[in-house]
């Protein structure tokens, strides 16, 4: 299934499963779900890694669609379901193992895009941050290049008391608890054009790929694997 874009009738589903996330509302309503957002999502994410790894070819990356069925091992006083879908590319990784990794997610009244960190360990940040103490120079490049856009901004929770260590335009970055760089857009019909909307997320995951090179390695899943 080629990609065409989402429509009218993928942010009516979102708006009904935020007004009645109940099993009986989804199961009557789970054709307009297939038709009008997995299906698409599947393919864009598809269309999206495909064009990506074709630029990248040497990149061990993986595609993953998210289920709208949350854990119902975790639905005690939540939802059945989820009110957004995203996909993910990202390198193979072990239960519990941290990684950077692309996204892009549609909700009901926003859509957005990037690459970050989901629960970085504190061992990952430690290591970002030993390596703005050690060198610098390799995130201030980013950081400028950053700066120079619009498309994109630093984003995440930032620790409580403010540590010290980083020279004054990287102290953002070295007091994240996690982070991503993110496009957010409160315009959800830029969504419904599907060749455009392909476009932007390849030039704007590729416009990222530096930063995943940079912290990749610091991830647990970057981290050289002990013999057995």
């Amino acid at each position: 299934m080629s990609f065409e874009g989402f429509s009218e009738a993928t942010i009516d589903f979102l708006y009904g499963i935020f007004l009645q996330n109940e099993r009986l509302w989804f199961e009557a309503h789970k054709e307009d779900y297939k038709t009008h957002l997995q299906r698409p999502m599947k393919a864009l994410a598809d269309e999206v890694y495909d064009r990506l790894t074709g630029l990248y070819p040497n990149k061990d990356l993986i595609c993953r669609v998210t289920r709208i069925y949350r854990d119902a091992r975790r639905c005690r006083g939540v939802n059945f379901y989820k009110e957004s879908l995203w996909f993910t590319i990202q390198p193979p990784a072990e239960l519990g193992e941290d990684y950077p990794c692309f996204w892009f997610e549609l909700c009901r009244e926003s859509w957005s895009c990037g690459m970050g960190f989901w629960m970085p360990s504190a061992a990952t940040m430690a290591r970002h941050r030993a390596l703005i103490e050690t060198a610098p120079q390799k995130l201030g490049k980013l950081n400028a290049r950053l700066l120079a856009q619009q498309e994109f901004s630093l984003q995440g929770e930032r620790y409580a008391r403010l540590k010290t260590g980083a020279p004054p335009d990287l102290a953002g970055w070295y007091n994240m608890k996690n982070f991503s760089i993110i496009h957010e857009s409160g315009d959800v019909t830029e969504t419904f054009d599907g060749p455009a909307l392909a476009e932007r997320l390849v030039s704007g995951f590729s416009f990222l790929m530096p930063y995943y090179d940079y912290f990749y390695p610091l991830s647990q899943v970057g981290q050289p694997k002990s013999l057995p």
